[in-house]
């Protein structure tokens, strides 16, 4: 399996939760909750994103 960076589309995040598309391209939505990262993905038409939290650094080193 190819390895994805998803550093160019997730570094302005550091706090709250993210929703990225099922292909991890882009980020649909972002909340200080969960419920609120699902709720903006599903009003981009997103049915069943990806979630993961922001971090305040996305060095080498996964948090």
């Amino acid at each position: 399996m190819k390895q994805i960076d998803l550093t160019k589309i997730i570094k302005k995040y550091t706090s709250g939760w993210l929703a990225l598309s099922p292909d991890y391209k882009k980020v649909v939505g972002h909340g200080k909750t969960i419920d609120k990262a699902i709720s903006e993905a599903k009003s981009q038409g997103v049915k069943e994103p990806v979630l993961m939290r922001a971090a305040k650094s996305y060095g080498p080193v996964a948090p």
